[in-house]
């Protein structure tokens, strides 16, 4: 062999192995990313596309006079309607679900952005009603309260 293609062996031999490891960094970076898109696509669907979460997003959103009434009256334990306790425990989950995303934030799981884009309409309609927000702060809803204060600046 030539001096000449042993040197060209030399330098492949020596950056094979970075160029290798780049590519699997690159590799492993671009699989964490769509991992992370698949995560947050679960999390709106379980928030928009399965009904667990859609009567209470309504009641929020529209402010029906009725169940707004009863919710308030229950969370002050003005009643015991078996209708407003149902709607007060649609109300927990699904603010704990806002809680879990507060969570998700204060972990670094999951970026404001990502929240802003893909929830934050509905959890600034939470904020609208003062009730709830006083429920939120007796009930120790830290990391919902945190991440309303945070959409809110």
């Amino acid at each position: 062999m030539d001096t000449k293609n042993l040197d060209l062996f030399d330098l492949l031999v020596k950056v094979g192995p970075i160029l290798g490891g780049t590519f699997a960094l690159y590799q492993y970076w671009r699989n964490s990313k769509t991992r992370h898109s698949e995560w947050l696509s679960s999390l709106y669907e379980k928030f928009y596309e399965q009904p667990h979460y859609k009567k209470m997003r309504w009641i929020i959103d529209y402010e029906p006079k009725e169940e707004i009434a009863l919710i308030r009256k229950h969370i002050k334990n003005d009643t015991k309607d078996k209708t407003a306790e149902e709607l007060v425990e649609l109300l927990i989950d699904y603010l704990n679900f806002f809680e879990f995303i507060g969570s998700l934030l204060k972990l670094k799981q999951i970026s404001l952005i990502e929240i802003k884009m893909v929830f934050k309409y509905y959890i600034l309609r939470i904020a609208d009603h003062d009730f709830l927000m006083e429920f939120i702060e007796n009930e120790d809803f830290e990391n919902l309260d945190s991440l309303i204060m945070q959409l809110n600046t």
